[in-house]
């Protein structure tokens, strides 16, 4: 009986081809999308011409004038047969980006309880000796609320950690937001260095670019951990 251990790589290569197969599925469903407007677009031009050859038709006689009343019940009937096409089609989408939202979203979780148990370890080989980790803390204001996925603390700094399954420039944008507010809606931490870090386990290039550059840590998949990614001239930002 085979008893192959499932490494943290084979989970990586699992979320790329996940990841591959979301975007071909949207890719398809835009495809078809696209193909059935185009349809009924050519469809709509093709009975506009049938209506203006009828009505031409009803000027000349009775009989053509019943010709043009059954074309024109056989055209609702296709436009009502379409509309349901369509209708069917838009259900169809909304449920495709449901399901890959709560894969999206399970990758989520995965990559917050790989980073947490980290945290400790990587903070204090950059001098940061944090004690204390949650998940998931939430506050609010009258500017509206906040979410950390994960805080990481000691006695005098904090490492707010912003998780993604897949880590884009918009993500790490939104964050640094949370972060200019974070004083302000966690008033008792006011004397606190306040440090950010980013985490995914699909990075984008350009991604990985900005969030050192914008003074945040950047956690990467190494081996069956996580690492710190980061140039030797990188100087964190405190906020």
């Amino acid at each position: 009986m085979s008893n192959e251990t499932i490494t943290l790589a084979d989970i990586f290569a699992l979320f790329k081809e996940s990841e591959r197969q979301r975007e071909a599925e949207q890719a398809e469903q835009k495809r078809l999308s696209q193909e059935r407007q185009q349809e009924y677009e050519q469809r709509q031009q093709e009975n506009e011409q049938r209506q203006r050859e009828n009505e031409q038709r009803q000027r000349e006689n009775e009989q053509r004038q019943r010709e043009y009343e059954e074309r024109q019940r056989k055209h609702e009937e296709d436009m009502e047969q379409f509309r349901i096409s369509m209708e069917e089609t838009r259900k169809m989408v909304a449920e495709t980006n449901k399901h890959m939202g709560s894969i999206t979203s399970r990758w989520g979780e995965f990559v917050e309880n790989l980073v947490r148990p980290a945290a400790v370890r990587l903070f204090k080989e950059q001098g940061i000796n944090v004690h204390y980790t949650s998940l998931q803390v939430k506050a609010h204001d009258y500017k509206g609320s906040i979410e950390i996925d994960i805080w990481a603390e000691n006695d005098g700094e904090i490492v707010a950690i912003e998780v993604k399954s897949h880590l884009k420039v918009r993500d790490i944008k939104r964050f640094i937001k949370v972060l200019d507010r974070f004083k302000d809606i966690f008033p008792k931490y006011k004397n606190y260095r306040l440090y950010g870090a980013v985490a995914g386990i699909k990075v984008d290039e350009k991604a990985d670019q900005y969030a050192l550059e914008q003074g945040l840590f950047l956690i990467r998949p190494a081996g069956d951990s996580v690492a710190i990614d980061m140039k030797e001239d990188f100087q964190a930002k405190v906020w």
